[in-house]
């Protein structure tokens, strides 16, 4: 008893320490009760005292931080703030051994009641401890197909070794026995009479009809019984390469009735040397209907309805296994293993294991694999409500990690570890209470939260008929005014017939169409109360709060460009200033030049001008640059500035006291005087006026002087260029002449290669003999 006293003080130690929540910002949303406050967010306050809003201000004031609310004067038995709790409800100790009862507990507390304040998360531990020889259901689900058939002959003797070698790890183990092949209908399997008696390849192997998942031995501790029944199987066969391994699982994993499993550690070995079929491969068959996820096994243990449902999803699958604690161990062969380690990244708690080519190596496979996924921890929630969100802090092997779910690997038997659970609602829910569940896969044992929600005050200031409320029209709650019927306002000092107050509200509206008291304010008792600013300079007022000194236009980013004062959403200029934002002095002295205003070149605008003239600029509009007179009037003290040089070098200093600098190129865009100096050379300068009534003068380095033309070059030029033309056209000539003689020769060669020569014979040669033939001659 004293270990479980002990146990919850730990736990209503941890929680309280989370109530010392750090200070942040707390952003009230459609407020108007201490309910609407706490919904706001988990560092929002109320404050309950009377007379804690000052005139204009809303109820929603009261929400804040608290940190604001004591700034503002709240005393601290004033603020509501509740927050997150939690106590256990049931706390079995954790057992080391599973082996001498059928009670065992691994995983503590059992039941635990959590109370969440929105927006701040409660914490509480769970402790986990493997124990001793706990219970294992081990059900051998094997591929059938004709490529197993020596599998087959090994999995007959297998029932006392499998037996006895997890007899080691613990003395409460069961063994069953299914098989599967695929669904008995076309493309799968071949539906003609004489294939569906005899489905395999060759006519002399026993065969027996195909099936698409028959369930053959219930778990049992005996191994006789095992492999009489395993003995008593036959290969069948199929026409495609996947199988149907899916259908076999989910219905070995829903029909747990017929399988035999126990609250205790559930393994499925899945054995086959091929792939698998999965949802809409169905439909090759024509099969539609989605997989229900139900059991359909018949009183003799077969899924004959496989015909109707398609094949489940990897989703459906992984979900029924993990509802139903089922950890699967994949023992393939070698040409599929890396298909099924995929699937197994898709399946908690779930192993892949290399199965030789005849299954010899199934029982170290499968004594591996349990070690594995025994040793792995994972805390997993299930039925989580909506709104409601649930981490985990694993403490294990000396280190913290933070997930979604709680995760330790390589836990040895008899090692306790510990995990930090962050239970967090985003806000408050429809349901005061609900539960979930903390489930730790691969075993039986689970957590159940009950949780409940901080959404509610509990202010112990109900008052009815309270005099505070205009002497009894209204109760009291939580510092605010919940008024009787025919009663309105803050503190219910209003009558409104029949609680109607629309006649009231009209009064606080400039017409039918708009807002009450435009937005800014509320309407008390048909009189418009503004809102009161955060910042006490500026201010809402008018008959609908429909004027402020805050909302005017700003120059040089302040308000009024800080000539005048905004009124009613307009500035009022201070004198000597005009314009919508008091930008623009009247005054008008930095335009005049030569006593005109803007040298009669322009006009005077905020004490500035604007030149009217293109070929004026400056301050005054005083500059011409493409005036030539005014070029040549300046032109000698530009001369003795920038080159001691001209008509006053002498006197410079005193004929022109002006500025100046030296430039080497102006831009291009920038106005210029060119002025001749000489008869080669021009100079070329800029001025402008200075404040203090002079010129600043801008002067090109150099002077721009015509260069002479060089004589030597032009004739040179001249006598290379006909020559270089000449040597061309010789050239050109030469290379057409080879071309051409070419062309000849190779029409010669042609014509000589075609050429046929006959004998010929002089017409003028007799020959040296005659022949003569007598008519009358007969040759014998």
């Amino acid at each position: 008893m004293w270990l479980r006293v002990a146990w919850v003080a730990v736990l209503c130690l941890a929680s309280s320490a989370d109530a010392n929540v750090p200070a942040a910002k707390c952003v009230p949303k459609n407020v108007v009760t201490c309910s609407d406050c706490l919904a706001s967010g988990g560092y929002c306050a109320w404050c309950r005292t009377l007379n804690f809003t000052r005139d204009g201000e809303l109820d929603s004031v009261r929400c804040a931080s608290v940190e604001a609310l004591k700034a503002r004067g709240c005393e601290a038995n004033d603020i509501m703030n509740p927050m997150g709790s939690f106590s256990v409800l049931q706390n079995e100790p954790l057992t080391s051994t599973g082996m001498q009862s059928e009670t065992v507990v691994q995983l503590s507390p059992q039941k635990v009641h959590v109370k969440l304040r929105p927006g701040i998360p409660t914490k509480f531990d769970i402790k986990f401890k493997r124990a001793e020889g706990y219970p294992i259901d081990l059900y051998y689900l094997m591929d059938l197909s004709y490529s197993m058939n020596d599998d087959l002959e090994n999995v007959k003797k297998l029932g006392s070794q499998l037996l006895q070698s997890l007899g080691k790890i613990t003395k409460g183990v069961k063994i069953g026995f299914g098989a599967f092949v695929d669904k008995t209908v076309l493309p799968y399997v071949s539906t003609s009479p004489e294939h569906l008696e005899h489905p395999c390849t060759e006519k002399n192997v026993r065969c027996s009809r195909p099936f698409a998942y028959k369930h053959v031995l219930t778990l049992t501790d005996k191994s006789a019984i095992f492999e009489k029944k395993v003995g008593d199987q036959i290969i069948s066969g199929n026409l495609d390469t996947p199988e149907g391994g899916f259908d076999a699982m989910l219905q070995a994993a829903v029909c747990g009735d017929k399988i035999g499993w126990r609250n205790n550690t559930r393994l499925l070995v899945f054995t086959s040397d091929a792939g698998f079929h999965f949802a809409g491969d169905g439909k090759l068959a024509g099969i539609v209907t989605p997989n229900d996820g139900n059991c359909h096994l018949d009183s003799d243990g077969e899924y004959k309805d496989n015909i109707h449902y398609d094949y489940p999803s990897v989703g459906q699958l992984a979900q029924k296994l993990s509802e139903n604690n089922i950890q699967p161990i994949f023992a393939v062969t070698k040409s599929v293993v890396n298909i099924y380690r995929e699937l197994s990244q898709l399946i908690p708690k779930s192993a892949v294991g290399e199965l030789s080519g005849d299954s010899s190596n199934v029982i170290q496979l499968i004594t591996s694999a349990y070690n594995n996924l025994s040793s792995k921890i994972i805390l997993e929630p299930s039925r989580v409500p909506e709104g409601v969100s649930v981490s985990f802090v694993s403490h294990c092997n000396n280190k913290e990690k933070e997930t979604q779910k709680g995760v330790c690997s390589e836990v040895k038997i008899g090692t306790e570890i510990l995990f930090t659970v962050a239970v967090l609602a985003k806000e408050c829910p429809k349901d005061t209470e609900v539960e979930f569940e903390i489930r730790s896969l691969g075993f039986q044992e689970k957590l159940s939260v009950k949780l409940s929600f901080e959404c509610q005050c509990n202010c112990n200031d109900s008052t009815k008929n309270a005099p505070y409320c205009s002497n009894g029209n209204g109760n009291l709650e939580c510092g605010v005014c919940s008024c009787h019927q025919d009663r309105i306002g803050r503190l219910c000092d209003c009558r409104a017939k029949g609680g109607d107050t629309i006649a009231l509200e009209a009064q606080c509206r400039p017409d039918n169409s708009s807002q009450l008291c435009s937005g800014q304010g509320d309407c008390v008792c048909g009189k418009c109360v503004c809102n009161v600013r955060a910042d006490p300079q500026e201010k809402v007022d008018g008959k609908y709060c429909h004027c402020n000194n805050f909302n005017c236009e700003r120059y040089d980013n302040k308000l009024c460009g800080g000539n005048g004062e905004c009124v009613c959403g307009k500035c009022q200029c201070f004198p000597g200033f005009h314009g919508d934002r008091c930008e623009c002095p009247l005054a008008t002295e930095g335009c005049v030049y030569n006593n005109r205003t803007c040298n009669g070149q322009g006009v005077c605008k905020c004490n500035k001008c604007q030149c009217t003239n293109s070929s004026y600029s400056g301050s005054t509009c005083e500059v011409c640059l493409t005036c030539t007179e005014q070029c040549e009037q300046h032109k000698e003290c530009a001369q003795c500035l920038g080159f001691k040089d001209g008509m006053k070098k002498d006197s410079c200093d005193i004929l022109c006291p002006h500025t100046h600098n030296m430039v080497q190129n102006f831009e291009v865009h920038d106005k210029q005087c060119v002025v001749k100096v000489n008869a080669e050379c021009n100079m070329v300068y800029r001025y402008s006026d200075t404040p203090q009534g002079k010129l600043h003068f801008t002067i090109k380095d150099k002077l721009e002087c015509r260069v002479p033309p060089n004589v030597a070059a032009i004739v040179g030029g001249s006598v290379g260029g006909i020559l270089i033309i000449g040597i061309v056209l010789l050239l050109l000539w030469k290379s057409y002449i080879t071309w051409k003689d070419k062309k000849d020769f190779a029409r010669f060669e042609k014509e000589r290669h075609n050429a046929k020569w006959n004998d010929g014979v002089n017409p003028i040669y007799k020959s040296a003999t005659t022949t003569v033939v007598n008519p009358r001659f007969a040759k014998n």
